[in-house]
């Protein structure tokens, strides 16, 4: 029988699961609104979500990529959106800083996938982390045009330009929250891709870690 391996990612995803089951718990106790209970049942299944599709695809979950997207499922949904944590000052932007290192890891992956491993082995560090970045910065953005698309449609107020009462801001005042999220983003991804780059020229078979099972190559 092989040996269960307890890796970070698992404890964590065991830590996540065990709160979040709590919480449901006692939201049916304290007779909490249906919307309470319903985000936490999307918690649950969020953060089970990777493992459920390698168990069924049959690929290998990258330890990197599952411990930063279960962090960021944490911070966002079970302590941002049901403890309220979002109204601790700067929570959003240190979510955009995992964020951030979520997708710079998720670019490692899929350069995994659309590669061919005769091409990876003789990728330069540099060029990798610079790629790396590029993604999650690229992502980013994409993440604030459907904010500000969303704002605009829908009347809604994601990219903060307006105050708790409505009253929109003017100038730079209404710049801060999306460059800051732009901003947290890029640190958050370039930290991980400096811890990368020496990783990657220690040993280049360091990135093999963030890679998907090679049959589910593009």
């Amino acid at each position: 029988m092989k040996k269960f391996n307890w890796s970070f990612d698992i404890i964590m995803l065991i830590f996540i699961e065990i709160s979040m089951l709590v919480s449901l718990v006692s939201s049916f106790i304290e007779h909490k609104s249906m919307l309470y209970i319903a985000e936490t049942i999307a918690g649950i299944l969020l953060a089970l979500a990777p493992v459920i599709a390698s168990s069924l695809f049959r690929f290998n979950l990258p330890k990197f990529l599952n411990a930063f997207y279960l962090l960021f499922i944490y911070g966002s949904v079970y302590l941002g959106t049901l403890l309220h944590f979002y109204s601790v000052p700067y929570w959003d932007k240190g979510l955009h800083l995992i964020s951030g290192a979520l997708l710079a890891s998720f670019g490692f992956s899929l350069y995994g996938m659309i590669v061919p491993k005769h091409l990876r082995e003789h990728m330069p560090a540099g060029f990798l982390v610079l790629y790396a970045l590029s993604f999650a910065i690229f992502c980013g953005v994409c993440w604030e045009f459907y904010e500000f698309t969303c704002d605009g449609l829908f009347g809604m107020n994601l990219q903060r330009y307006a105050s708790s009462a409505g009253k929109a801001f003017v100038g730079r005042a209404a710049l801060m929250d999306t460059m800051g999220d732009l901003i947290a983003d890029t640190i958050g991804a370039g930290l991980l891709c400096i811890y990368a780059y020496f990783n990657i020229k220690r040993s280049s078979r360091w990135l093999q870690g963030f890679y998907f099972h090679k049959s589910f190559r593009f």
